[in-house]
């Protein structure tokens, strides 16, 4: 079966020039996390208040601490604490630097002091809760675990 080739498929075709588009920048020079930064109209008066985000960081900073103030009997357990305090830092670093980056205020808008935040509403994937049930299921946890790290720390330390 022969095929025959027309001559016309060998022509050069018009070359068409798409519109270049400017080279993709990951970062700019002008402020390198603008891009990062997500403006959330409503975030202020809907979100959960920055201070429990605080008490958050803060029970398992406190937790760490009774580690470091029940545990570290000599060389060993120190080097297992630094890499915990080393592990815990990066992690509340990712999670703080992406809380400040994510889902901000907008400009101008003004936000709702802690009182406001517990007596309001916060909007979660499910509806809306309230803010004390939101401070509540946001800091039992951490709260409980640091409580029972300085219990544990006290039994370990008195026998």
């Amino acid at each position: 079966m022969a095929t025959r080739i027309m001559e016309s498929e060998f022509q050069p075709k018009e070359v068409v020039e798409e519109p270049t588009r400017p080279a993709l920048r990951l970062v700019r020079s002008d402020d390198p996390y603008a891009e990062l930064e997500r403006p959330a109209p409503g975030v202020a008066s809907r979100g959960v208040h920055p201070n429990v985000l605080v008490a958050l960081v803060g029970f398992y900073a406190m937790m760490v601490g009774s580690f470091w103030a029940f545990f570290a009997r000599d060389a060993a357990a120190a080097g297992v604490l630094v890499v915990v305090t080393l592990f815990t830092v990066m992690y509340f670093s990712l999670i703080v630097g992406g809380i400040l980056l994510a889902d901000s205020a907008a400009p101008g808008e003004r936000q709702r002091s802690l009182g406001e935040f517990l007596r309001g509403p916060v909007e979660i994937l499910a509806g809306t809760i309230s803010g004390r049930e939101a401070t509540m299921q946001i800091l039992l946890l951490p709260a409980a675990m640091m409580t029972l790290a300085a219990i544990i720390g006290v039994i370990a330390r008195l026998s």
